[in-house]
């Protein structure tokens, strides 16, 4: 099947496209070696990992809290920005486009890829904080601590929390409701590498306009498929590069 018309139409769409907001999900970083934690061999199909990174069990259980916080999000140190990350940031940076990202993810990598505009839903790993007293620390603090086999701990004396959303915590609410107003104001939507199955950031799609359109990459199909304006099961890293370079008229 000959799908170049639909592209074509697409990046028609992309073009005219004044203000873009894009939501992504794990499955834009697993291009880049993160595992997606949600796919039927994901990490949270292993009991102790759900059980393990919650707010519960970082109050109540601390050491095996970071146990397993060591083990799944610290190993990204050396992590890459791929090709859509990339393609996103360049809509931005050489396209002139107005460009707001709501992600689901703690990686850091739309940052790391040029996005000047991203609103971290689940927080990030570049920081961490005392609950007691409010102190900040850098996320390498953390890893000098756990690297020493000790649990990361304040000068007043309480455990320090990583800057990420748990199960059991509550979103920023400054964050969540920026990323709802860049769905409301946003002409085109992207929702990349998600499922939309996680709430609440699967609700964001409920703030578009009548009139925008709903542009979806995802390796598998979504609730939104049949409302969506174009869907594609492919790879983001290498679609969306394709799609932002036919701005300048390359073919596909």
């Amino acid at each position: 099947m000959d799908r170049s018309p639909m592209l074509a139409r697409c990046v028609e769409r992309l073009r005219a496209a004044r203000k873009i907001a894009v939501l992504t999900g794990a499955g834009i970083s697993t291009e880049s070696g993160i595992p997606d934690f949600r796919s039927p061999n994901g990490l949270w199909q292993r009991r102790e990992v759900r059980e393990s990174i919650t707010r519960s069990c970082f109050f109540h259980q601390p050491e095996r809290f970071y146990r397993y916080f060591q083990e799944l999000f610290l190993p990204w140190t050396d992590i890459e920005p791929n090709g859509a990350h990339r393609a996103l940031a360049q809509l931005e940076q050489k396209y002139g486009k107005w460009v707001a990202v709501a992600t689901q993810n703690i990686d850091g990598l739309h940052q790391a890829a040029g996005s000047s505009q991203v609103a971290e839903l689940h927080g990030h790993l570049r920081t961490a904080a005392c609950p007691d007293c409010g102190a900040v620390y850098d996320m390498a603090e953390v890893r000098q601590a756990l690297d020493q086999k000790r649990t990361p701990a304040c000068e007043c004396g309480g455990v320090i929390k990583p800057d990420v959303v748990l199960f059991g915590d509550s979103l920023d609410p400054d964050t969540w409701v920026k990323a709802q107003v860049w769905m409301q104001q946003a002409d085109l939507i992207f929702c990349i590498g998600t499922s939309l199955t996680v709430t609440p950031a699967n609700t964001l799609i409920d703030r578009r306009r009548r009139d925008s359109a709903l542009i979806i990459i995802n390796l598998e199909p979504t609730a939104w498929d049949d409302d969506a304006d174009f869907v594609f099961h492919e790879k983001a890293g290498e679609l969306l590069p394709r799609l932002v370079g036919q701005l300048d008229g390359q073919f596909f």
